[in-house]
């Protein structure tokens, strides 16, 4: 790894060459830095009175609309004997970039997918944008759907992911800044913010970390969110809870920002990051801005109830049936004694196991063709749980129990933050069968204070519950009513007041 790193620096060194002027010899100096890839596609034009050349990568242009925006044009006035070769460039019809004086930069350029046009006589090329390639067209979420909302989704391509932003805040102080991640991938980033809005703390760190990224290759958002995480870049211990908000939706993005909030948006990649994040967050869906407030802050109840019975149920179970029993009622108690008779394994066990099968359920659903997995994993549920309930390996409240905090994982918003309950789930189990409820607490209250000294970008994750800042509390647990920013005693707590402060928390 350390001799890659070497050769491409030194291979950087000779791109730092100046154009010559000559357009043929200065695009047969590029193509032999490139290796003379098959995939580099060079036009020569010399008969006319300009002669210039056109250099993109196959499968990254359109040919027909090169065609049309530049060789088409530039033919149609090179022979015109008042026009001098620098103003040739004018002539183009796509939307430019450059002049790029050195082979680095155009180097650079070309390998993100612009068309690079030569001029003879000209010591400098141009690049023109927007002559890619169509990819996966704009279409419904995926993973985040709602019922009421936008359809639309991000998708693999930075420029479409920028534009799809554009589009919902169209306002003069929406900035983007471009940087680049990755030796050997020089995959494109783009950070989003309001410049009026925008914690300047925050976007000088994501910047700070994003540049100091050692690494050959980023492809994914998933990769530079783990790059960048506050325990990779300051050593601390390792957490499962997600420091990041992953989305593909641009309308809840465009919510984030209004808030003062910094995305990072990956080229090649449909989910966007944003930065800081919160506890609390986690629980918000942009669906709760097109339904009814009263309706929302209901669900927003449910979501909390089912996060905590997907990490606590099992572990009860565990401690009720094991270490506790005089805390069920005796009508109760006697039936679940009734089911567990005859069961070889003890609690823990038998609820590990039946944990483990429902996760190995859901990863096989997850991987197998969409057209068979939702049945396979249905079924299989239903198949594997009776059949273990008549062979006597399991009692049927089990079942019940797996059943219920399986479906409650399900409810959280953010997939990554869901997986947070699945890893937890284990551990606490393991408490639960040493100790009982007491195990439960402990970990419960070590659990507590690992969240409040979490941070995100340097903002304290458990805002604002700790530390407690009733100033920050907007839209946390409930979500106002929209009239309600016109009442002047609610102001403070309501969602877009137009405040001036650092919303970063």
């Amino acid at each position: 790894m350390v001799k890659q790193t070497a050769d491409i620096e030194e291979v950087m060194k000779v791109y730092d060459e100046p154009l010559s002027g000559n357009a043929e010899k200065d695009v047969a100096r590029l193509t032999a830095m490139l290796g003379q890839s098959d995939d580099i596609q060079v036009g020569h034009f010399l008969k006319g009175r300009i002669p210039f050349s056109v250099v993109h990568l196959e499968a990254m242009n359109n040919e027909e609309m090169i065609a049309d925006a530049i060789n088409s044009p530039l033919l149609h006035v090179q022979n015109q004997p008042d026009i001098l070769p620098e103003f040739l460039f004018e002539k183009i019809e796509g939307t430019q970039s450059g002049p790029y004086y050195s082979f680095k930069e155009i180097i650079r350029s070309l390998l993100h997918g612009e068309v690079i046009v030569f001029v003879q006589g000209c010591k400098f090329a141009a690049g023109v944008i927007g002559l890619l390639v169509e990819m996966r067209n704009v279409d419904e979420p995926a993973n985040q759907t709602v019922i009421r909302g936008p359809k639309e989704g991000f998708v693999e391509g930075i420029n479409v992911n920028t534009s799809l932003l554009r589009r919902r805040l169209r306002n003069p102080q929406l900035r983007f800044r471009k940087l680049s991640a990755g030796r050997s991938t020089q995959t494109e980033i783009r950070l989003c913010y309001l410049e009026d809005e925008a914690d300047k703390e925050v976007l000088a760190e994501i910047t700070r970390r994003i540049e100091s990224v050692k690494t050959e290759e980023v492809y994914e958002s998933g990769m530079l969110e783990e790059l960048i995480d506050d325990y990779g870049t300051k050593h601390r211990w390792y957490s499962p809870f997600p420091t990041a908000q992953v989305t593909e939706r641009p309308d809840t993005v465009s919510s984030e920002i209004q808030e003062g909030k910094i995305a990072v948006i990956v080229d090649g990649s449909p989910m966007c990051l944003v930065y800081p994040m919160t506890f609390l967050s986690y629980f918000h869906s942009a669906e709760d801005f097109y339904q009814r407030f009263d309706f929302a802050s209901f669900i927003r109840f449910i979501r909390f109830a089912a996060f905590l019975i997907s990490l606590y149920l099992p572990s009860i179970y565990i401690s009720v049936t094991t270490f506790h029993p005089e805390l069920v009622a005796t009508d109760l108690l006697i039936n679940l004694a009734a089911q567990r008779e005859g069961i070889p394994f003890p609690a823990f066990v038998e609820t590990l196991l039946m944990e483990l099968i429902f996760e190995i359920l859901r990863e096989g659903g997850v991987r197998m063709p969409r057209t068979i997995g939702p049945a396979i994993s249905i079924v299989g549920a239903i198949v594997l749980g009776d059949s273990a309930v008549r062979a006597g390996l399991v009692s049927p409240a089990i079942v019940i129990v797996v059943s219920l905090t399986a479906i409650s994982s399900f409810v959280a918003p953010a997939y990554n933050f869901s997986i947070s309950a699945r890893i937890l789930r284990f551990v606490m189990m393991a408490f639960a069968a040493t100790t009982g409820l007491f195990g439960v607490m402990i970990f419960s209250a070590l659990l507590l204070i690992h969240l409040c000294s979490l941070e995100s970008m340097g903002k304290p994750y458990f805002s604002p519950l700790a530390p407690i800042n009733l100033k920050h509390h907007k839209d946390g647990f409930f979500r106002f009513p929209l009239w309600a920013k016109n009442v002047p005693f609610l102001k403070p707590w309501i969602r877009h007041d137009g405040k001036k402060e650092n919303r970063g928390t």
